[in-house]
């Protein structure tokens, strides 16, 4: 295998989220290293640099804060971090936005290290993509935080191990190309690790696989990130080749959707026993009550809304619900506090040109009555990902109560009376 190595510019890390690359605050800085070539006298960086020694790329870059990166050779490195806010140590190839990854070529990365992190940080293979700009993490192991929170889209297996796949969105954050919106792509392994062998490229296809486009590529590097936190990293091995074809016994088999109960439905939430998935929304709480029931003898309790958006969500995964397609969805709900308030079931999603809210079904409730939101033909935008189902209501912040809520097939009517649709019933 041909190994490619160059200098890598690098990324700032955002509170909570570790996003973003801030590239263009980079300068060189070989007055704070100490640029001896051997394993005897090895280079020491203090300070934000870049530069390349042994023929592979380096970097340090902090805000603020203690830091020192020693590099000892055939690609590896020691860091150590106290007292920052921000800071990031890397070390592997850089490409020239030329090639997608298959016309680069199969790209692997073995590695070794003993990592050692005091609070928020997280050891990871990292890059960009342009056309589209895409910010992507590989993460092996992590802090006191596993990144990059939310639920996963999917969970998928490469080399033989379980990632969780994420993928979010920053909206006018600092990036490879100035202050942008892009989208970042997570594999997020279900457990740590600190040796092993990363099949990139095989990342890069079950990302595909599940409608995540990758571009043309400009990095793929070893990385160890330290936010608001301390802590040391021993990089014993690193190793990037490429070439060749992906090995067809690592490609990811494709996602499949959710299956359909008898009725069509992808999910039914009726709250009898827990949650089921849906969580709060905003600055409220939820939890399964036996207080109120629209049908059998619970229902979901949402209170302690500060704002009319606050209320309860539900993701849903873009494997099953395909943008372009479309579904069925309904919820009941009630409250008891005003004498009407208007629910309202609606989708949170993400596109490239930011976060987007669509309206699914809307009803007006008097006080103490349940009423059924519901729309059997509603499409998934083009384009989005990132899908939040949710209920909240047009004003106010009273509490209220959502049951028997489900996503289904086209055309899947929900069947559910309401006490005013039993009442005119009983009347005829």
């Amino acid at each position: 295998m041909k190994r490619i190595i160059c200098i890598l510019l690098s990324f700032a890390l955002v509170l909570a989220v570790f996003t973003g690359c801030q590239a263009e605050s980079f300068t060189e800085n070989r007055g704070s290293a100490e640029l001896q070539h051997s394993k005897e006298n090895p280079t020491v960086l203090f300070d934000s640099t870049i530069g390349e020694e042994d023929g592979y790329s380096y970097e340090l870059w902090k805000d603020s804060g203690t830091t020192r990166m020693t590099l000892t050779g055939d690609g590896n490195f020691s860091c150590e971090w106290s007292n920052i806010n921000n800071c990031l140590f890397r070390r592997g190839l850089k490409f020239d936005c030329t090639q997608t990854y298959r016309e680069i070529g199969n790209i692997t990365c073995d590695f070794a290290a003993d990592y050692n992190p005091d609070g928020n940080s997280y050891f990871c293979i990292y890059g960009w993509t342009r056309e589209p700009l895409i910010e992507y993490y590989i993460v092996e192991s992590w802090g006191s935080w596993r990144p990059p929170g939310g639920a996963p889209i999917a969970t998928v297996t490469v080399d033989g191990d379980a990632y969780d796949v994420y993928r979010t969105l920053r909206v006018n954050q600092p990036s490879i190309d100035g202050n942008t919106t892009f989208e970042q792509y997570w594999s997020v392994r279900q457990e740590k690790r600190e040796e092993g062998s990363v099949n990139v490229s095989a990342h890069f296809a079950a990302w595909e696989s599940l409608g995540m486009t990758m571009g043309k590529m400009y990095e793929s590097a070893l990385t160890v990130e330290g936010y608001q936190s301390a802590g040391s990293a021993e990089i014993t091995k690193n190793e990037f080749t490429m070439g060749g074809e992906i090995p067809e016994a690592l490609l990811p088999e494709p996602v499949p959707p959710e299956e359909t109960d008898s009725e069509g439905r992808y999910f039914r939430s009726e709250f009898e026993s827990g949650s089921d998935g849906w969580a709060p929304r905003g600055d409220s709480s939820v939890s399964r009550t036996d207080k109120e029931a629209f049908e059998g003898s619970g229902s979901l309790a949402i209170t302690g809304r500060r704002d009319s958006w606050n209320g309860a969500g539900r993701d849903l995964k873009n494997t099953t619900y395909i943008p372009g397609e479309t579904y069925s969805f309904g919820v009941a709900a009630m409250q008891n506090s005003a004498d009407s308030v208007t629910f309202k079931l609606t989708l949170q999603y993400n596109t490239a040109y930011g976060t987007n809210y669509a309206g699914i079904a809307a009803a007006e409730a008097a006080k103490g009555e349940w009423v059924v939101l519901e729309n059997t033909a509603f499409t998934i935008p083009e384009g989005s990902w990132g899908l939040l189902l949710y209920v909240e209501t047009e004003s106010g912040t009273d509490s209220f109560y959502i049951d028997e809520a489900f996503g289904a097939v086209e055309g899947t009517a929900s069947g559910y009376a309401t006490a005013e649709e039993d009442a005119s019933d009983d009347a005829a």
